[in-house]
Parts: C-alpha cells; structure tokens; sequence
C-alpha cells in the first residue's frame, strides 16, 4: 500500500474521466490517441463504468434487486470478460501478426472499445438485435486501434474481426432461437388454470 502513489492515480482518474466526453463525441479518434495509463487507474475506471451501466440497465427494467447487486456483480464479471478477450488478442498477435504488444495496452484499448457494447446491453432486453450493434461497433474500434494504434496488417485485421463478428452472431442467433423455444414449449404446456395462477401471481408482484 505505501508504494501506491494515490495523488497520482487521482489525477490519472480525474484525466480518464475528461476521456470520456471526448470519446462519446470522437470514438474513433479517441482510440487513436488513448493515454498509457497504469493498472489501479484502469481497473478502478473500468469497475466504475461497470457498476454504473449495471445500476442503469436495472433500473430501466425496474429491477430494484439488481439495482443493488449488479453493480457489485458486474464489475467482477467485465474484469474476468475483458482479462479472457484481451489474453486471447495478446496470444492472437503474438503467434498470428508475429508482433508482442504488452498486455496492458491491449487491455486499454479493449476496454474502450467494449463501451459501445456495454452501452446497448443497457436496452438490450427491450431491442436484442441491438447487441449485434454494439458488437459491431466495438470491433470497429478495436479494428481502429489494431491498424492505428498497434500497426498491424489491415486485411489480417479485417478478416480476424470479421471472423469474430459472424461467430457472434451465430451464437447470439442460437441463444434467442433456444430461449424461443423453450418458451413456446412451457406455452403449449400450460393450461388455463396454470396461465390463470401464473397471471394471478403476476398481478401481486406488481
């Protein structure tokens, strides 16, 4: 603890703070031109844009509990969602463009580049085709930051993004299609009386 220089890390939080404005208004040129900032400056940015779309999205949906738990649960959840994708991009640029970008700069940027998405899981539960967006929109700016930023080959890029958007969306594709279905069995299932009990219940929680 003594050698954390917290004066600094206020003044870093306070930079990545006056980030953002810039990057709601120029995503792309804020990728271009992100700062190399140390690990407690970016952890702690990265739990409070967690818990904060976490308090929001509960709140749009009118989760009053998830109002209180997601924004304890999801900054756990991006740490260990932004460590696997930046590790995957570290190992994928190592082996596949021969070049050894250090972890946390990937890290950064990856972290940037995740806004758009996390930003529309917000509503997600109101549109979901709208995460394919988000999605896009993300590995549009990480394509920014590879070719800018990391001077990597733009078709390799190109076609790893690419790769990674359709296998997204496939896999999105199937989880809307399962959940379709299962909730079409459990309606052919059910009978008047279960519907009538089920509504009953509904009306008091309400």
């Amino acid at each position: 603890m003594k050698n954390i220089d917290w004066v600094l890390i206020r003044s870093r939080l306070l930079e990545a703070v006056l980030v953002l404005p810039n990057f709601m208004r120029n995503p792309v040129q804020t990728m271009r031109q992100l700062p190399d900032w140390d690990w407690p400056t970016i952890l702690i940015l990265q739990g409070a844009l967690a818990a904060s779309c976490a308090f929001l999205s509960n709140l749009i949906e009118k989760d009053w509990t998830g109002m209180i738990t997601g924004p304890i649960l999801m900054p756990i959840f991006n740490y260990l969602m932004l460590t696997i994708s930046s590790g995957f991009f570290f190992y994928t640029f190592m082996f596949l463009f021969k070049r050894d970008i250090p972890f946390r700069q990937i890290y950064i940027h990856v972290l940037f580049a995740s806004i758009p998405s996390t930003i529309v899981s917000m509503i997600a539960g109101f549109v979901p085709p709208i995460v394919l967006i988000g999605a896009s929109a993300s590995l549009m700016l990480l394509y920014v930051s590879c070719v800018d930023q990391f001077g990597l080959d733009r078709d390799k890029v190109k076609k790893l993004l690419l790769t990674l958007l359709v296998i997204y969306t496939v896999f999105w594709a199937l989880q809307v299609a399962r959940i379709s279905s299962r909730k079409e069995h459990l309606r052919q299932k059910a009978t008047p009386e279960s519907l009538d009990i089920l509504e009953n219940e509904m009306n008091f929680n309400n």
